[in-house]
């Protein structure tokens, strides 16, 4: 990689300095999983209107964050990909984790539904043995368990775990349901810390709700169908 000119490393440091604070890291979290107006953004960190639009103008002005309108509606999502994997990176770094696999830019969905063994890599330095009991929630997938894991989905192969990614099929398709959603508690709102477990799914990050996976997007949620939950995580 070569040396960058003075202006690129100044607009680098302008995105460090923008991420440098944790609730402005939960937002850009939060916009991973789904696009999202200023309603949904305040409703997710309990935190006032003006306090989230003033957070936004940080991330915006660092162009971490794109707007567009809806209506009556200011819609945020990040501004690219890149977004995405720098916030994933730096989480995979202070937890110690591997990076599990990448999850779409808000707001684009696909059918393609890759072929699942085509779409794992090893999880290398896990010192966790998954299976009965292990404390994780285990789903039958692609004729075998995996479990859930921080996000990611586990399959333990003897001394050896793969990160395991749902594909998209008939069963489990990644298309908008806005005109019949899912069962959910009122205002509730999926993302980090929400209460559900978050899992792979094509392209994209699911949230396992009653044997089902939910998916995020805009002012609703998504049904992208069942799980079967072989293993409830531990209490």
């Amino acid at each position: 990689m070569g040396m960058s000119d003075d202006r690129d490393l100044r607009r680098a440091a302008k995105l460090f300095q923008a991420m440098a604070d944790p609730e402005r890291l939960a937002l850009l979290l939060r916009m991973a999983e789904s696009e999202a107006s200023v309603s949904d953004l305040a409703a997710f960190s309990g935190a006032a209107i003006g306090t989230v639009s003033a957070r936004l103008k940080v991330l915006t002005g660092a162009e971490l964050v794109v707007r567009r309108r809806e209506g009556q509606t200011i819609i945020h999502s990040l501004a690219d990909h890149h977004v995405r994997e720098l916030v994933e990176n730096a989480l995979a770094h202070a937890t110690g984790r591997e990076c599990g696999p990448a999850s779409h830019v808000p707001g684009h969905h696909t059918q393609s539904g890759k072929d699942e063994m085509a779409d794992h890599q090893h999880h290398h330095d896990h010192p966790h043995v998954h299976g009965p009991d292990c404390g994780h929630t285990a789903i039958k997938h692609n004729g075998h368990v995996d479990y859930v894991h921080d996000g990611h989905l586990h399959h333990q192969d003897g001394d050896t775990v793969e990160e395991h990614v749902i594909p998209v099929t008939d069963k489990n398709p990644a298309e908008c349901t806005a005109e019949n959603p899912p069962k959910h508690e009122a205002g509730h709102v999926h993302g980090p810390g929400c209460g559900h477990e978050a899992v792979p799914h094509g392209d994209h990050i699911d949230y396992i709700v009653d044997g089902r996976l939910h998916h995020p997007h805009g002012d609703h949620c998504d049904d992208h169908g069942p799980v079967e939950i072989v293993q409830e995580a531990a209490a």
